[in-house]
């Protein structure tokens, strides 16, 4: 198994998988924003992905590899770069709106939406990594592979100059435990009364100092 950062000839060998890797890590969130069937988010993914320089970009993310199979992503960048990545969203969605992909009401109803879901995510800090996806594959978890992508995160930022790592999770993931056992610390609790009315559960902002 190695550790590699993406390029575009794994974007594409990898474009039809990111999108359930990714969507793992925020069920609840994601089919609130792009519905359930998935349908509309796994083209907003697909396109993202391709892309460089957006949230789920492929140019700011490191695979878990072995041979040719992919077995998990970790997805992340400075405090910075987020607040200029998810300005490209807008030019994802415009895309998707050219294409036929995304209609006038649903693109009022998916601007309402990611409105509501913004109060969940506390303030990003130039001075920190933060990762936006961390996914291994179903057949591969229990493995250390989680770990291994997120220590190489740490690792990576700290020689970037980065003073800290942060990530957001739900309150009822699993995942809780690990990032606890991987030293990060629940530092903010956030709920936003109209997700939570649709069953998006308690944000936890967890931290590690680099």
């Amino acid at each position: 198994m190695n550790i590699i950062a993406a390029d575009t000839e794994t974007a594409t060998r990898f474009v039809n998988q990111v999108p359930d890797l990714v969507h793992a890590t925020g069920e609840a969130t994601y089919n609130y924003l792009f519905g359930a069937d998935r349908i509309l988010f796994n083209s907003f993914m697909k396109v993202s992905w391709i892309e460089p320089k957006t949230l789920f970009s492929h140019s700011e993310t490191t695979l878990a590899v072995d041979g040719s199979e992919l077995l998990g992503i970790e997805i992340g960048y400075g405090g910075a770069d987020w607040y200029s990545f998810s300005q490209a969203g807008g030019k994802t969605i415009g895309q998707l709106f050219a294409s036929g992909d995304l209609d006038e009401d649903g693109l009022r109803g998916l601007s309402e939406r990611s409105n509501y879901t913004s109060y969940l995510n506390a303030h990003i800090p130039e001075h920190a990594y933060y990762i936006i996806a961390l996914s291994v594959t179903e057949a591969a978890r229990g493995t250390g592979i989680g770990a291994k992508l997120l220590t190489n995160a740490m690792d990576r930022a700290k020689q970037e100059g980065y003073k800290e790592l942060q990530l957001d999770v739900f309150s009822d993931n699993p995942a809780v435990h690990f990032y606890q056992s991987m030293g990060l610390t629940c530092m903010a609790e956030t709920s936003a009364p109209v997700p939570r009315e649709n069953g998006v559960p308690m944000e936890m902002r967890m931290a590690i100092t680099l």
